[in-house]
């Protein structure tokens, strides 16, 4: 029996009501050197019926799950809805250490993007690593009202 499958029979004998999750978090990561990812943004968002819309802060958020080597960060674009390049967060590569994270912001009041944005994030490594975890979080509070929600990392190239 695979040392995977005896941690989940264990999980799930011992009364764990979340053995089919506990299940997925146990299986390892496919280590890899370098991917190209695209990340959904919405820095704003359409609502009701007159044609208005919510801006939203929207945070790139970059952390690296690898507890022993670094990756570098070659490519962190922002596009607009309608695919043209709004700007480049890089200027030259950028290391991020094991465990740590990074973050770009585009801020509320920026609406270049429009309401279908999106990011272009591009990292390698020497060595084959876990994948960072690449995500992106759109906020807006109001008048004591709040908006949030996440858009998440989709591999288009992997190596």
């Amino acid at each position: 029996m695979g040392n995977i499958l005896k941690k989940v029979l264990l999980l799930f004998l011992c009364g764990h009501s979340g053995w089919v999750l506990a299940s997925e978090s146990l299986v390892e990561r496919e280590k890899v050197l370098s991917q190209l990812l695209y990340v959904p943004v919405y820095s704003e968002i359409p609502y009701g019926d007159r044609n208005l819309t919510l801006n939203l802060t929207a945070t790139l958020a970059i952390r690296n799950l690898d507890q022993s080597a670094s990756l570098t960060l070659t490519r962190v674009d922002y596009y607009d809805a309608k695919g043209a390049l709004v700007r480049g967060f890089l200027s030259k590569p950028l290391v991020i250490a094991p465990m740590s994270s990074i973050d770009y912001v585009v801020g509320e009041s920026d609406r270049s993007g429009g309401v279908s944005s999106s990011f272009l994030v591009e990292w390698q490594s020497e060595v084959r690593i876990n994948a960072p975890y690449v995500e992106a979080v759109m906020v807006n509070i109001t008048y004591n009202k709040a908006v949030a929600f996440t858009g998440t990392a989709q591999i288009l190239k992997a190596q």
